[in-house]
């Protein structure tokens, strides 16, 4: 048996026991372990602890390291609140295997907790600015909690931030002092006092704003970088305000590298001129692209050719020509040639923005196929953060489709019932939609707090009702209403790899007068029920995952789709390589919980229909989004009882499982 030695070293000892490791290979110790031990409760855990430190990373002993990890524990302890620690260390050697173990014993001692604070320098400031920093929902640092130094930065720099979106330039922050309570009080034992101290300078105003442009040689004159300046000469200077429009001119797509920089600063006057500079890009470019998308629940794969003019006809419009084919199976397919243009600064307002869109697809499904033309016309209002309403979209959709049935479908007669194997309708469809949202969620690609709420109210018939009087053409008449709802969630702040995503979606279409169709070689008209876009369907990669796309449904020919929608979802989505600087930073893993279902109308709502599916699933996060791969199974099957399975999941032996409850899902991008 290994002999082994336990020496509690001091420190006077320990410089002569290894100053000569370095020299010395025989006298080199590799370390076997380290170890936490806490004398008594406090809220900073083992795991951080071992983060701060050196040692553990390491595979041989150094006393330097070991000395300056000593000091950062202390140092770490005391950012937290922990005044009065005491660490003590051990050493357990093993001289046979030339090995050591670690023992870090500390004694955090009280937590101390902030009794006041103070502000010093923020007297004279502008009263938007005290308002703002004085909010004590704002505030990052708050009395009667334990003192922290990574909150009491965070406060200062969240008031410097305030400051120089009020006009302070050169505000900045003196140390702060923190008063360390000496009472037998009990009132005021343990306790800190702290004070913030600040100097904010003159107040600025924004000045005249200049523009350089390299590379023109045709000396355009771009006048939309004005138009996206979320300031005027006069206004008060706001570094926020400052980054928004340097961000709103990136925008501009003739345009490349934008920066807005200080020119000259007035300290006589408290005037900021600034200099705008940026590149030209090419104005004509031609684009492939191969991409993925999810259209009706199911993802299809294609490729694409644009070709795009950034400035067309100046005014910072944007013309783009599109030609893209994309396939999911042999079968089921879709091509689309398309023309769109962009236009900025509608009504002179950089906020709105509209864009117009003409469009032949021809869309082949496993039922039924489409040809259409399209135009859609559409007006985009971005509205201020502060407000619940922040963004606002309408469009008016005109829309001339052929569609033809591929499946047999009974027709029912007056005295008779024929089958037709194949019918083609021709339908014509005006549609008016608005569009309300708010989103303050954090990120794009990977949200992990905030939540998105959005309203759709839409309206078909009114124009096309009157068309259909004067052609031989179809038309569809409803009105239409969606809400969704996404909350997201971080489980492990601040690094937030751990996120909990809730999706829940609602959503009634109601028909109004005959919407009977008519039949290319039939004279009678018929209320036979055919597919089109505007009806919901259920089932798929962003639906309920343990069905496979339009699967799902509480009625026969669920393909067609249904007036009345519910769908959620629980999703807890995870990167455990967040910290990883390889391959493996990237990939992810979710686990889910599905419900909801597909009715025919609103009125056949019935709870014991609603259908459950559990699963999980991997990602791997790209610049386009996340691919991912699910695998979803049937928790609660509402129609088992009449495909020969049982309900409940757990009911079912493996092969019913792997048979009948089990569904693959692919597709680019977050499923919400």
């Amino acid at each position: 048996m290994k002999e082994k030695f336990l020496i509690l070293f001091l420190f006077i000892f320990l410089p002569n026991a290894f100053s000569q490791q370095d020299k010395r290979d025989e006298e080199t110790y590799k370390i076997n372990d380290v170890n936490i031990i806490l004398s008594s409760e406090c809220a900073l855990s083992k795991k951080e602890i071992k983060q701060v430190i050196q040692t553990p990373t390491q595979k041989y002993f150094s006393y330097s390291d070991f000395e300056l990890d000593i000091r950062r524990i202390d140092k770490y302890f005391f950012d937290n609140g922990y005044f009065d620690v005491v660490i003590d260390t051990q050493l357990v050697i093993n001289k046979e295997d030339k090995e050591v173990e670690i023992i870090f014993i500390i004694s955090p001692g009280p937590e101390y907790k902030i009794n006041k604070i103070k502000y010093a320098g923020l007297n004279d400031i502008y009263q938007t600015a005290r308002e703002e920093i004085f909010n004590d929902d704002l505030k990052l640092l708050k009395e009667r909690t334990r003192y922290s130094k990574n909150n009491m930065q965070s406060e200062i720099m969240r008031i410097i931030n305030i400051l120089n979106n009020y006009g302070y330039l050169n505000a900045l922050a003196e140390n702060p002092d923190v008063e360390k309570i000496i009472s037998f009080s009990d009132e005021l034992k343990n306790k800190v006092n702290i004070t913030l101290n600040f100097k904010t300078g003159n107040m600025y105003r924004f000045g005249k704003t200049f523009v350089e442009i390299s590379n023109n040689p045709k000396n355009l004159k771009i006048d939309e970088i004005y138009k996206e300046l979320e300031y005027k000469e006069g206004d008060i200077y706001s570094r926020k305000t400052l980054v928004e429009s340097e961000n709103r001119i990136s925008n501009i797509e003739i345009l490349e590298n934008a920066r807005i920089q200080i020119k000259n600063i007035d300290t006589v006057n408290n005037i900021i001129d600034f200099l705008v500079t940026a590149s030209l890009t090419p104005k004509y470019i031609f684009q492939p692209e191969i991409s993925g998308y999810d259209i009706l629940n199911r993802f299809y794969g294609g490729i694409s050719l644009s070709f795009i003019d950034k400035y067309f006809f100046g005014g910072g419009r944007k013309f783009v020509s599109k030609g893209s084919g994309f396939i999911h199976s042999e079968d089921i397919y879709l091509l689309e040639l398309s023309f769109q243009l962009y236009q900025p600064y509608i009504f002179n307002n950089n906020k709105i923005t509209g864009n117009l869109n003409l469009a032949w697809t021809y869309f082949k499904d496993d039922i039924f196929s489409i040809s259409a033309i399209k135009n859609i016309a559409g007006l985009n209002y971005v509205l201020p953060k502060h407000t619940y309403i922040n963004s606002f979209y309408s469009s008016w959709e005109i829309n001339n489709s052929k569609i033809t049935v591929n499946i047999p479908i009974e027709y029912p007669l007056k005295d008779s019932v024929v089958t037709l194997p194949e019918f083609q309708v021709n339908l014509f469809t005006s549609v008016i939609n608005f569009s309300a949202i708010h989103n303050n969620t954090n990120n794009f690609q990977y949200p992990t707090k905030g939540y998105y709420q959005s309203y759709l109210l839409e309206e078909s018939g009114l124009l096309s009702y009157l068309i259909e009087k004067i052609i031989s053409t179809s038309t569809f008449r409803y009105v239409k209403f969606s809400n969704i709802n996404k909350f997201y969630f971080s489980l492990n702040p601040p690094n937030e790899s751990t996120v909990l995503a809730c999706k829940f979606l609602i959503g009634a279409l109601f028909e109004y007068a005959s919407n009977k169709y008519k039949i290319t070689g039939i004279e009678e008209e018929t209320d036979i029920d055919i597919p089109i876009p505007a009806k919901f369907i259920a089932g798929g990669s962003t639906s309920i995952r343990g069905w496979q796309a339009k699967k799902l449904g509480t009625f026969e020919n669920r393909e067609f789709g249904g007036n009345f929608l519910i769908e959620g979802s629980f999703e807890l989505r995870a990167k455990p390589f967040y910290y990883a600087k390889s391959f493996f930073r990237d990939l992810g893993f979710v686990t889910f919980i599905d419900y909801g279902n597909l009715w025919r109308k609103p009125g056949d709502f019935r709870f014991s229909d609603v259908a459950i599916a559990i699963g999980g699933g991997i990602r791997y996060y790209t610049l386009v989004g996340p691919v991912r791969f699910d695998i979803g199974f049937k928790f609660y099957d509402y129609e088992a009882n009449s495909n020969g399975t049982k309900p409940w999941l757990f009911e079912n032996d493996l092969e019913t499982i792997f048979k009948n409850k089990i569904a693959f899902q692919i597709g680019i991008g977050h499923t919400f």
